[in-house]
């Protein structure tokens, strides 16, 4: 599989519906990009511009809470998240594959693209027509977006690995973070969307919580969420338990089994039910709130999208979506002579090239791309797509003598832009599917793009099979661990975790052969074989 092919998967999951969202003839489009994210907002300027500082600000009070800088480092446009803000709640539950679902928003982690979907009006069109959500209406599409992105923040600045309940609990637990005109912030706010299943449905029993062996019951894995944020506000502001938590956290990584690890560090788990049990009886639960100014005001760059970006928006929401081999014939089809009518607008050639590759229709794919490349040669993305187009040929023909036609694309791509991981892992990945030996500088590239990099968990394991083809057992336990540990034992084998047992048993060779079935059923998905 390409890397285009092995960027797109991880985002495919269920097929398309129906698309309601899009563009209309009304529509106004403004584009409001800050230090982490991108939004394409269908609303007034102001709207958008408002929604945009608004999600700057809680990346701000992350950074806060942790000790970090404000607002970080830069880390390329290719890293920000791309938020697409359209339509209603109906409308982004046609775009996640789940219609009538009530979805308020979702979240797509992929190396250099990743997006989030939301709804620019909460109201739904036609309530009587959809069951309500069992996350309730509540749960409205700011707490929506900022838990997801707290799972992305954890991933791009922790190097720890959280178990299930803790990694839902903590981006519960920040999701609820409200902000005041004079800077500051609160934090530790009940979710609103959890109170009546905290109340009302009974607790998840903590000997089975932190037994990664067990499966959890449909009731118990929707409990953990609210459980979870209880749990972990508990243990973030009891004075009493102060510290056990990292404790447990720091065992469980060093491999320690977590219902031993429990046991050991939080004592009597009964005691500890009990006292969980009293504590949610509270009226009120303990806050933290920041001084006036920790979070300062973020700086927003907005544009009103021109007529040409306009009118491929509802393609490019599709496109950004993930696509399956079909849906991406669908979306070519609806951008067919598109790219020939707007000769003079870099982002709709990008956008038409893009998803023609998708489509593997190389000579639409090629010919927009080089229209992108006359009107902007130094485009990092524009290069990226043609050394892509050249991986994919070579994937579809056999033909290993493209691949290296690829890696020139691929270089100047990464010379270009060198936080856009793309063209570190295309580099890398046209040594792999060409069967040839990998050479140091695509060894040390493929590296490279972990700092942009790992909060994808196609990319993690890539990187980890690359690190145990090198009997390098425990930096590829490292690199899978987070994202091993985050679900209970289900009827189907969690194979990354499998993977980090045989590593921690020793068994390299056996190691490497479940993580090869892992990218066979990727494989097998995006073609749509089965998944």
């Amino acid at each position: 599989m390409t890397l285009q092919g092995w960027v797109r998967a991880i985002g495919v999951g269920t097929a398309l519906a129906a698309m309601a969202i899009g563009a209309s003839a009304r529509a106004e489009w403004w584009q409001a990009e800050t230090a982490h994210f991108i939004v394409y907002s269908e609303s007034k300027k102001d709207d958008a511009e408002q929604f945009a500082r608004l999600l700057e600000r809680y990346d701000n009070a992350l950074r806060y809470l942790q000790g970090y800088p404000i607002p970080g480092p830069d880390m390329g446009e290719a890293n920000k998240v791309k938020v697409f803000r359209s339509g209603d709640i109906d409308d982004i539950a046609y775009v996640a594959g789940a219609p009538g679902s009530g979805i308020a928003g979702f979240y797509i982690p992929r190396a250099g693209s990743t997006v989030a979907f939301v709804p620019a009006r909460e109201k739904r069109r036609d309530m009587s027509s959809v069951r309500r959500s069992s996350n309730d209406p509540t749960l409205d599409t700011e707490r929506v977006l900022f838990h997801e992105y707290t799972h992305h923040f954890m991933l791009t600045n922790f190097s720890t690995a959280y178990p299930a309940w803790y990694s839902e609990g903590f981006a519960e637990l920040y999701s609820t973070v409200e902000f005041r005109d004079d800077g500051s912030f609160v934090g530790g706010l009940v979710p609103q969307a959890r109170g009546a299943a905290l109340k009302q449905l009974p607790d998840v029993r903590l000997s089975r919580l932190f037994d990664h062996k067990v499966k959890l019951t449909g009731l118990e894995q929707y409990q953990s969420y609210a459980f979870g944020w209880l749990l972990s506000h508990y243990l973030n502001f009891n004075e009493e338990r102060r510290g056990q938590l990292p404790a447990y956290l720091a065992a469980l990584n060093k491999g320690e089994d977590s219902l031993t690890a429990a046991k050991r560090i939080f004592g009597n788990l009964d005691t500890l039910q009990a006292e969980l049990r009293k504590y949610k009886g509270r009226n009120q639960f303990p806050v933290m709130v920041s001084p006036p100014n920790a979070v300062p005001e973020p700086a927003v760059a907005l544009r009103q999208l021109p007529s040409a970006e306009e009118a491929l928006m509802r393609e490019y929401i599709r496109s950004q979506r993930g696509v399956d081999r079909k849906e991406a014939k669908d979306v070519a089809r609806d951008l067919s002579g598109k790219g020939a009518a707007y000769p003079d607008n870099l982002k709709a050639q990008l956008i038409v090239a893009e998803a023609h590759l998708d489509a593997r229709n190389f000579d639409e794919a090629e010919a927009a791309a080089k229209r992108a490349l006359a009107l902007a040669p130094d485009s990092s993305f524009a290069n990226f797509l043609m050394g892509s187009i050249f991986l994919a040929r070579a994937d579809e023909n056999k033909d290993k003598a493209l691949y290296d036609q690829a890696r020139p694309w691929l270089v100047k791509a990464h010379k270009l832009d060198q936080k856009d991981p793309r063209p570190m892992i295309g580099y890398y990945m046209s040594y792999r599917e060409a069967g040839e030996p990998i050479p140091e500088d695509a060894l040390v590239i493929l590296e490279s793009a972990w700092d942009y990099a790992k909060y994808d968990a196609l990319y993690r394991l890539i990187l980890a099979r690359q690190l145990l083809d090198e009997n390098k057992g425990d930096l590829a336990r490292s690199v899978l661990s987070p994202i091993a540990f985050a679900a209970h034992g289900t009827e189907k084998e969690n194979k990354i975790r499998a993977t980090v047992d045989l590593i921690d048993e020793s068994k390299i060779d056996e190691a490497r052969a479940k993580l090869a079935e892992i990218f066979k059923e990727a494989e097998d998905r995006q073609k749509g074989k089965k998944g």
